[in-house]
């Protein structure tokens, strides 16, 4: 006997739920046999339902989620509080060649091969470097004395220091750059110079190169896998100059190559956890609007 699809169809549950009579199930297979439509809706019926969702385990990825916004919103305020007062400590305490004044520096005894000499309270450190001529095995001593605002902001009234050498060199120069000041002893043949550290130069220009090459890899590239990994490297050769700004600003000569290096790289560190946390947050916000 021919039934039609709807009353087939109104059998179909109680045939998937083994609630029908045998000879309703008879004429249910009967009629699968030769009706597709009706067999994709009993297969629908026999297959089992998905599980429902894990309430605590919903609640639980959305307090992850939460702690996760809590601690990125807490690291940029972090990096944005600690960026400008870094570099305040690094400019106030910058080491500035302090150039030759009258007075600023004098020699007042050479004897028992100790050299003394009086240093003027403007100077807050000296710099020493002793250079032998291969030739005439000449020494001289080079001296530069520096300063810094934060020394400056904190001294009144400036006062005489010595400096001591334990050995007499044959003569002392005040003055790294090009303007020296022969202290003591005979002038040289063609003077003594010390050129000041340009290595700062050097650095931030090979960072500005790396900052065009993974910029133009990463945009030519941005929808390739390779995208995240150029986009770290382009952030990371950006926050050196940046930086370098901070911390020296359009400076490129260094009085301590150490201490100027090392400031610039924990304020490029800190500018680069700023800009991969920012570009989270923001394509995260992008990915919440679509």
């Amino acid at each position: 006997m021919n039934m039609s699809c709807g009353v087939i169809r109104d059998l179909l549950p109680l045939v998937a739920e083994d609630l029908a009579g045998e000879e309703s199930k008879a004429l249910v297979g009967a009629h699968l046999e030769s009706c597709p439509d009706c067999r994709k809706i009993y297969e629908e019926l026999k297959t089992p339902p998905a599980p429902a969702p894990d309430s605590a385990e919903a609640l639980r990825a959305v307090k992850k989620e939460i702690r996760r916004k809590r601690l990125t919103a807490v690291l940029l305020a972090a990096l944005l509080v600690f960026l400008p007062l870094f570099a305040l400590f690094a400019r106030s305490t910058d080491m500035v060649a302090v150039p030759w004044e009258m007075d600023l520096m004098r020699v007042e005894s050479a004897e028992n091969g100790t050299l003394t000499l009086s240093v003027d309270g403007r100077v807050s450190g000296i710099e020493s470097e002793l250079c032998t001529d291969p030739d005439s095995g000449e020494t001289t001593l080079l001296l530069q004395g520096w300063s810094s605002a934060w020394h400056d902001a904190h001294t009144l009234a400036p006062e005489r220091g010595s400096f001591t050498v334990s050995s007499v060199p044959d003569r002392v120069i005040y003055g790294f750059g090009e303007k020296q000041k022969l202290l003591c002893g005979e002038p040289s043949d063609g003077g003594v110079q010390v050129l000041p550290r340009l290595a700062l130069g050097y650095y931030l220009l090979i960072s500005l190169v790396a900052v065009a090459v993974f910029g133009t890899l990463w945009l030519c590239l941005r929808k390739k896998k390779a995208a995240s990994a150029l986009r770290a490297l382009f952030f990371a050769a950006l926050s050196y100059p940046v930086g370098h700004l901070l911390v020296k600003g359009a400076q490129t000569m260094s009085f301590s190559l150490p201490r100027d290096l090392a400031f610039i790289l924990i304020a490029a560190v800190a500018v680069w956890g700023l800009l991969m946390l920012g570009w989270a947050v923001l394509q995260r916000k992008r990915a919440e609007k679509a």
